[in-house]
């Protein structure tokens, strides 16, 4: 097993200096493997979502790493709806962890001053996890199967055995343009989405934010990146990895101007050399997907 994450700030969150508001994070051992990225919300009414985005990562990776120990690498299932137990188990300690960093740096009057009178009414009465606003996605490939977990949008890309790719967890029509479900939803925990699979397991699982979906807006168009990450992972994973976080800064430049994250699983990699650098490839990639 083997796992990455890639992660870099926005063209426009460079121009308007915010920072980044996406996260990625991953795990491996020889037995498992975990990818994650959070998305923080861009408007201005979610004034700490980097924060946000930041702690969702960090202790959903916790939440599953236990959780796969505890049983012996999915092999023995607790009884009942467990993926909503973990779902659950991630809204509980990822308010925990917001609470705490609020009660360590309270709000500023500069943060408070972006906000309408209305958000400011909601934070006085105690209504305040909006300004942490993130979208969630985390993947697991064991032996045994692979299970994801999602909030918000983003996607998850698989590849299998024979080179075919799918988007396993299923599309929340509550996400769209700018809109978009959250881990600060009061009904959070309704708003996950899951996969279980435990046949014709991928050799390869993405999730991305969605900086990477709206350069490709298309299933064709993010299908074809994907395939050649994968394809250029099988030549030289080191070198494939490396210049895909060299070649972020102009992705984000020239396709959605946003922060862009992306993590990813691998089973079985194989490692020979490169013909042609991977970056001159996606580049080819990218240019002939933007004309189309």
């Amino acid at each position: 097993m083997y796992a990455f994450h890639v992660i870099e700030r926005g063209s426009s969150h460079i121009l308007t200096n915010k920072p980044c508001q996406d996260y990625a994070t991953s795990y491996f051992t020889k037995d498992y493997a975990i990818g994650i990225i959070a998305d923080g919300h861009g408007n201005d009414r979610y004034f700490r979502s980097d924060r946000g985005s930041r702690n969702a990562a960090v202790i959903t990776k916790l939440i599953l790493r236990d959780f796969v120990i505890s049983t012996n690498n999915m092999t023995d299932l607790p009884k009942g709806d467990w993926q909503k137990q973990l779902a659950a188990s991630i809204i509980s300690n990822w308010n925990s962890l917001i609470e705490q960093d609020k009660t360590a740096s309270p709000f500023t009057e500069e943060e408070l001053s972006q906000l309408s009178e209305s958000d400011r009414l909601q934070i006085e009465v105690g209504n305040w996890q909006f300004a942490y606003g993130t979208t969630l996605i985390a993947i697991v490939r064991t032996a045994r199967c692979f299970f994801g977990l999602q909030i918000g949008d983003g996607k998850c890309v698989i590849i299998d055995a024979e080179d075919n790719l799918s988007q396993p967890i299923p599309w929340d029509e509550d996400c769209f343009l700018n809109c978009t479900t959250s881990l600060c939803d009061n009904d959070a925990i309704s708003r996950f989405r899951f996969v279980y699979m435990t046949d014709n397991l991928p050799v390869a699982a993405f999730v991305a934010s969605d900086g990477v979906d709206d350069t490709y807006p298309t299933d064709e168009r993010l299908c074809a990146f994907y395939s050649t990450i994968w394809k250029m992972i099988q030549e030289n994973m080191e070198t494939a990895i490396t210049d895909l976080q060299a070649f972020l800064p102009q992705m984000s430049e020239q396709g959605s101007h946003d922060d862009i994250s992306i993590s990813g699983i691998i089973s079985q990699p194989d490692k020979v050399t490169n013909h042609e650098p991977f970056s001159n490839i996606i580049k080819r990639i990218f240019a002939k997907v933007s004309k189309s």
